[in-house]
């Protein structure tokens, strides 16, 4: 079998914007596929093994239009601002900027305080949040734990893309942070789902058996985040990612 490699970054160009484009390579793959984050904007290419570099490029020239229109819906969704109404805790908050110190985060009477230079409070909310998830979700690893009488080696919190959560062979629990926007049940159904894994490594009749001593309900919470979860997985606190 002939194969091409990859010599340089592949480009696509958006409305005269360069965006570089991850490439991944899939020995099974039968065609090109060709793909736009929903929630980063990032350009994603899924190709053949054998499809050489030039007809790659030409494939993301030929599909400049459908990259456009995917990546105005993403830009059409503006990110978290002054004035927004932001989930947290299953409940709404109308955010504010205050562009005033001091610097930090407060909730007063349904609504998100946060100081300092407003150029920055974007992200110093969603740091957080994140320090709000890692608390309340330690918390729960740690009751689900003494419940069905295991231990785990840590919790950590990230921004996954589309899980929201995972549990390491090693023990380590890790969480998607856009939990502690939604209902507490929501929060607490994944964290009992992780720590089930540490009994189970698969999604076995034993493993749902467990789920279910934690969260008895937990079909229904399962279901709020089949329907639900993407649109909190596409709530941005920046701008989506633009080339170079």
């Amino acid at each position: 079998m002939n194969l091409f490699f990859d010599t340089k970054p592949l480009i696509a160009n958006i409305s005269g914007v360069d965006h570089p484009v991850k490439l991944r390579r899939n020995a099974q793959a039968k065609k090109m596929i060709l793909r736009v984050d929903a929630i980063s904007g990032e350009v994603k290419l899924t190709a053949p093994l054998h499809v050489s570099q030039r007809k790659l490029q030409q494939f993301l020239d030929e599909n400049n239009a459908w990259l456009l229109t995917e990546r105005a819906k993403i830009s059409a969704r503006p990110p978290v601002h002054d004035g927004f109404m932001l989930p947290f805790g299953g409940e709404t908050y109308r955010v504010f900027f205050n562009d005033t110190p001091p610097r930090g985060v407060k909730l007063i009477d349904q609504k998100i305080h946060v100081g300092g230079p407003a150029d920055q409070a974007p992200a110093r909310l969603m740091r957080w949040l994140k320090a709000q998830a890692k608390e309340q979700l330690s918390e729960d690893a740690a009751h689900y734990a003494a419940l069905l009488d295991v231990s785990f080696k840590r919790v950590s919190i990230g921004d996954m893309k589309s899980r929201w959560g995972s549990c390491s062979s090693s023990g380590t629990l890790r969480f998607n942070w856009r939990l502690v926007l939604a209902e507490p049940s929501i929060r607490r159904y994944v964290a009992a789902h992780e720590v089930a894994h540490i009994l189970e490594m698969n999604h076995s009749d034993r493993f749902w058996r467990h789920v279910e001593r934690c969260v008895p309900d937990y079909k229904s919470e399962r279901k709020w985040l089949k329907t639900h979860g993407q649109g909190l997985m596409q709530l941005r606190f920046t701008s989506p990612q633009t080339g170079g």
